[in-house]
């Protein structure tokens, strides 16, 4: 009788090169068969093929009709929508003119086209991103699996374009500060995922690359400014307090996909005033994490971690597809972690991580508990770590699949 060792390494490797592709087909399959089993420009269920997106094309259509200012008079914009695509928009848009003017050349296709071309211009650059900084043969497989990937898909967001602006201009920030702080700059189309990156910035005394920052937004805020008319920025300012008043106290069921430490306090049973007291808390904790990892010139990958965990945790109001942007922090403390060494505990918050988009919405209606800022705490917590560590872990040979550490021969 032959005693065989299993040789379970080998075993896992193939099992998830097969598992990967497989879940990714799934996913495409459900998308596919639900945008086309509808009618018209609905999907299954009777919203707008795309979700989001079609928010952000009925307000462009209205800015290329030479009336920027009607896509923040709900009125005009619910009318525009419910005209096109049979269904009325449930909030005001909560975007300023900046994301307007950028999105403005897609306003001038056809809605399925522009459709098409923002899901695959963002979505392009992402996986593009997201292979530059774990540069690993299944990183692609594990990014298009990732459940963050898929929301993102399902609701036409933005989640992909603010990871490629994010991204990116962490990546280009140690050669090319000021292209860094061009890209920051214009990832003020969503304000509140800026709001640490100055703070990061100024610790580490990246000058240049925080001049850049505000060059680019001031320049972009005038541009749209001149562009759109300033009646365009009053209807935005107006809306800012009717949007977070509509998230805070209007519709409860925008809660349970709200995974942010504000909407997990609500969630258990606090008041608005304590929820309130609670996210400030956090978002103090947050930018001291941030300026003391930037400080103290912590390695890229853990800085870079720190200061998205950190965004991710300040910000009281953001949505599940807003988890795109978690990749970003999966990809560098993964890829720290397979070529300088794991700590404890790493391989496994990585994986919950991983699996937070997935279950988070689901498990806050079933509960009331909203896990994903105990999942980004305990992230977080992992990048300071590692960040804390004066010196380099040991550093293994990467392990190439299909072949041994370090041997460069068939394992």
């Amino acid at each position: 009788m032959v005693n065989a060792k299993l040789d379970w390494p080998w075993l896992l490797s193939r099992f998830i090169t097969i598992l990967l592709p497989l879940i990714v087909t799934l996913y495409f399959l459900m998308w596919a068969f639900w945008v086309t089993t509808g009618s018209g420009l609905s999907d299954r269920s009777g919203n707008p093929i795309g979700g989001d997106y079609s928010y952000y094309w009925a307000a462009e259509s209205l800015v290329l009709q030479g009336d920027a200012a009607a896509v923040y008079d709900f009125p005009r914009l619910r009318a525009v929508e419910l005209a096109v695509f049979g269904k009325e928009a449930s909030v005001p848009f909560p975007y300023p003119p900046t994301f307007l003017l950028l999105l403005l050349p897609l306003g001038l296709l056809p809605y399925l086209p522009s459709l098409a071309l923002w899901l695959t211009a963002t979505g392009g650059g992402y996986l593009w991103l997201i292979r530059r900084l774990a540069p690993h043969p299944r990183i692609i497989w594990l990014a298009l699996a990732f459940p963050g990937t898929f929301q993102n898909l399902g609701f036409g967001q933005n989640g992909w374009l603010s990871a490629l602006l994010l991204g990116g201009g962490l990546l280009l920030l140690d050669r090319w500060p000021l292209a860094a702080g061009a890209l920051f700059g214009l990832l003020t189309y969503k304000p509140h995922l800026t709001a640490l990156i100055p703070v990061a910035l100024v610790a580490a005394r990246r000058w240049r690359a925080l001049l850049a920052l505000g060059l680019t937004a001031a320049g972009w805020a005038l541009a749209s400014l001149l562009i759109l008319g300033p009646e365009a920025w009053s209807g935005f300012l107006k809306n800012v307090p009717v949007a977070v008043k509509l998230l805070e106290t209007g519709k409860f069921a925008l809660i349970y996909k709200m995974p942010t430490v504000f909407s997990a306090a609500l969630l258990a049973g606090a008041g608005l005033t304590a929820a309130r007291v609670l996210q400030a808390v956090v978002m103090l904790a947050a930018a001291a994490a941030v300026a003391w990892a930037w400080r103290r010139g912590a390695a890229p990958a853990s800085r870079n971690a720190v200061l998205i965990l950190g965004t991710l945790l300040f910000i009281p109001h953001s949505f599940i597809y807003d988890l795109a942007i978690l990749a970003l922090p999966l990809a560098w403390l993964g890829w720290d972690g397979y070529t300088r060494g794991w700590l404890p505990g790493e391989k496994i918050f990585l994986v919950l991580g991983f699996l937070t988009p997935l279950v988070a919405v689901g498990l806050a209606q079933a509960t009331h508990l909203q896990i994903a800022p105990l999942v980004l705490g305990a992230l977080m917590y992992l990048a300071l770590r590692r960040a804390g560590h004066e010196f380099p872990f040991p550093v293994p040979a990467p392990e190439i699949a299909g072949q041994g550490p370090g041997t460069g021969q068939p394992g």
